[in-house]
């Protein structure tokens, strides 16, 4: 394990964090307020990279730069990518829904034959084009809307944070805008695509995981995703009614079984009870926790 994901225990935690508040207070009231006005007033683009894993972060803001200096991480999503890069080969077709900045976009672009990345934001949409010019990725098709139940148009929350931005109002970040962005179904953009077979779909929503794999019923009846990611935080889910119960029972009811990144298989019976964290859906979870990667660090 590399010094990023090495365990103490309580109390020494509990030191070093008093240790370290005025330094975190200085950070957040006076040295990143500097910064991210430097980053903003500046004509320069600022990134991350991870050479081990290809990945490239833009720093837009200066908390993020020493949360990426402090945490040994390009973006949150090192660990589970870790544990699934085994998962996927270069013949693949992937589907990136919520494709954010599109940083794991980019990253399946690198290990697969085509990505179709769904993302409604204007803003993040223009990062992701911004990043497949400087990388020259050619294997990504971009689509500005979102993936739900049902054909039609809703209204986008707009939150403070990029990847946060939701369907409705989640308890995440502060909402400051809203806008209204269309919405289409999985089953129809694939028929439109003639997509046969989808080997891997990665599911980001905030809160309207249910919705992307209703709209995408047909597909799951069928069998023709082979492996479905997607996190759920129950503190999101309850700020708009919803419950981690309802997302589990979605693939379950479609034949698939499901796993915990740590290759624990989820039980039908124990869906009521379910922590906060990364699944994968699967058609066969023992085989598939078989293949799952390691990682120098834990799971969020």
């Amino acid at each position: 394990m590399s010094k990023f994901g090495k365990k103490r225990s309580f109390p020494v935690r509990a030191v070093l964090y008093g240790l370290r508040t005025p330094g975190r207070l200085f950070n957040r009231f006076v040295f990143h307020p500097m910064l991210d006005r430097k980053i903003a007033s500046s004509d320069l683009e600022l990134f991350v990279h991870d050479q081990d894993r290809g990945l490239m972060r833009v720093l837009n803001y200066g908390e993020r730069l020493d949360w990426s200096l402090d945490s040994g991480k390009a973006c949150d999503a090192v660990p589970w990518l870790d544990r699934i890069e085994p998962l996927i080969h270069k013949d693949d077709l992937i589907l990136d829904v919520g494709a954010n900045m599109g940083v794991v976009s980019l990253w399946f672009s690198q290990r697969c034959d085509h990505v179709h990345a769904f993302e409604p934001h204007p803003e993040n949409i223009a990062m992701i084009t911004s990043q497949m010019n400087l990388r020259n990725s050619k294997n990504i098709t971009l689509h500005q809307c979102a993936l739900g139940k049902e054909e039609t148009e809703m209204q986008l929350h707009v939150k403070n944070f990029h990847g946060h931005h939701s369907l409705g109002d989640v308890d995440n970040s502060p909402t400051v805008g809203k806008m209204r962005v269309k919405v289409r179904t999985m089953d129809d953009v694939c028929k439109e695509l003639n997509v046969e077979q989808i080997q891997f779909l990665k599911i980001d929503v905030e809160g309207f995981e249910s919705d992307v794999l209703l709209g995408g019923s047909q597909l799951l009846a069928e069998k023709k995703i082979d492996y479905i990611l997607f996190e759920l935080q129950e503190t999101i889910l309850h700020s708009i009614q919803r419950t981690s119960q309802e997302v589990f029972q979605i693939p379950f009811d479609s034949g698939y079984e499901i796993i915990d990144l740590n290759g624990t298989k989820m039980e039908e019976k124990d869906s009521m009870h379910i922590p906060n964290g990364d699944y994968l859906a699967c058609i066969n979870g023992i085989e598939t926790a078989k293949k799952l990667g390691s990682s120098p660090f834990d799971l969020i």
